[in-house]
């Protein structure tokens, strides 16, 4: 169903990568900044000086302006808070264009960047900062639950901001220390339950060069001017969306935190054209009245992170078209599947495509009907795991035409009544009914039967359904032991991440 003819060397070459003048500026950038996200972002202002960068609720600045502060930003984290090489750097906070600044500015310092989750409480922030002994802690100050005593050096990125915007200019220059290329950049994978685990990566150009050719070739993702960011940067699609589209030269809108009808104005303002999505975000995207209209520009819609509904699809392909494209992977093996609109409209149920090139998978232990736990194997995977086989924990089905289709986590399968029971199924099944937005079961112990099966759900608005009613629409759906026991009616709370939070 993919185009075998398609070329990106030649898109490579207009995007200024593979050009004589762009391996030109590549090294040029290489020497000055070393391996790091400042020779990424003065490579794309030596192409791109006077094009919009980033937008966000404080202001706009261009590629040249951008470098310029991340520059000014390093040179002062060097001088006034004597950041070296080398030093564990901890961040949390919401996307803005200051702390767009300050990653690709620790990046050009050598430092080792670690991105704590907004949804961490007190407690965590604190052990966590005990725990792996950071030098320096930057925060939004008005996170609520950050320490009054932390046990380290740490700003704020409003401080930061002021530094940037009305201090800079009267500094001197100062000469950065040479570099070979920056250090780990971590992320904070999971969370959903409260347990989160993290993800080191380290610049490299074969960390972002395999994905970013994906994205040319299958989402032909050059095509467009302007990306939303509403994913926080802390969750891996959310920064590699903003390292890529940086690379490209795209107008980036930044958006702190999302509420399905100010992400739909900023749709409509900026005539947004692409925008990584989760599902539980789409999905209230279209319980927003006039988001059809608000959704017009929207040439690209890219979901991932979660499983992606048959019914969104449906209604997203019936309202604005063939524009949603579906991404799988893992914060340790990165993005290595993807399934296009018309692979997505294809099959009765959500397919997660195939691999896509530089990646191996295979699916082991499988049962009578082919069902199996995925295996990956890739060359931009976390520190330590590049071109290892890896365990994802999904469970997975791969037809006879190679597409592959996602049957539940391995470590939430459960017995009820002796039978093998999957949640994500469960979960799936009641999303697909019209008046459910939102959805959640998981299992509670029973005298009889080991464990039985409740479900929280949300539902759309002014909707009549009623427990009675629900479970009759289930029976044919789902077996004796998948039925819930009991049903909750409730309003599913969301994480930072775009994702709804398991309890």
């Amino acid at each position: 169903m993919k185009s075998k003819s398609f070329s990106i060397l030649p898109i490579l070459y207009c995007l200024h990568i593979l050009s004589p003048k762009g391996l030109f500026v590549w090294a040029e950038s290489l020497i000055c900044e070393g391996i790091s996200l400042m020779a990424m972002l003065r490579f794309a202002a030596r192409f791109y000086p006077e094009r919009c960068a980033i937008i966000d609720e404080d202001g706009t600045v261009t590629y040249q302006q951008l470098y310029s502060r991340a520059r000014q930003l390093a040179q002062r984290l060097y001088t006034d808070y004597q950041l070296r090489p080398g030093m564990s750097v901890a961040l949390t906070g919401r996307n803005s264009l200051t702390f767009a600044i300050l990653l690709h500015a620790l990046s050009r310092l050598g430092t080792r960047i670690t991105l704590l989750s907004t949804d961490l409480g007190a407690e965590q922030i604190m052990a966590t900062l005990e725990k792996h002994h950071y030098q320096f802690f930057v925060y939004d100050s008005d996170l609520k639950q950050i320490p009054r005593k932390l046990p380290c050096p740490a700003t704020t990125t409003d401080t930061l901001r002021h530094l940037i915007i009305y201090r800079s200019s009267k500094m001197q220059e100062v000469k950065l220390p040479r570099i070979g290329r920056g250090r780990d950049i971590i992320i904070h994978s999971g969370g959903s339950g409260g347990e989160f685990k993290t993800v080191a990566r380290r610049p490299s150009l074969m960390s972002f060069l395999p994905p970013l050719f994906a994205l040319l070739r299958d989402i032909r993702i050059y095509k467009y001017e302007s990306v939303l960011v509403s994913l926080p940067f802390y969750h891996g699609f959310g920064l590699s969306t903003l390292i890529i589209s940086l690379l490209m030269g795209k107008k980036i809108c930044l958006q702190k935190r999302f509420d399905a009808l100010k992400t739909l104005e900023i749709i409509q303002q900026e005539k947004v054209e692409v925008m990584p999505i989760v599902p539980a975000m789409l999905s209230r995207f279209w319980q927003t009245e006039g988001a059809k209209e608000k959704m017009r520009s929207l040439q690209c819609l890219i979901s991932g992170g979660d499983r992606l509904p048959k019914s969104l699809i449906n209604t997203t392909h019936k309202e604005i078209g063939e524009i949603l494209f579906n991404l799988y992977g893992t914060s340790e093996a990165g993005f290595f599947m993807l399934a296009t609109p018309m692979e997505l409209a294809a099959f009765d149920e959500t397919t997660l495509g195939k691999p896509i090139q530089g990646v191996t998978c295979k699916v082991q232990d499988t049962d009578n009907q082919g069902t199996g736990t995925l295996w990956v194997r890739s060359r931009w995977a976390m520190n330590g795991k590049r071109n290892q086989w890896q365990n994802t924990g999904d469970l997975v089905y791969k037809n006879d035409e190679g597409y592959y289709f996602h049957r539940g986590r391995a470590d939430r399968m459960i017995v009820c009544g002796g039978e093998n029971v999957h949640p994500e199924h469960i979960e799936q099944v009641l999303l697909s009914h019209p008046m459910i937005v939102a959805a959640h079961a998981f299992p509670t112990p029973h005298p009889c039967f080991g464990n039985v099966i409740h479900a929280d759900i949300e539902c759309t608005q002014n909707a009549t359904l009623t427990e009675p009613a629900l479970l009759d629409w289930l029976r044919p759906h789902l077996s004796r032991a998948e039925m819930p026991h009991a049903i909750t009616f409730k309003t599913i709370e969301l994480l930072s991440t775009g994702k709804q939070k398991s309890y």
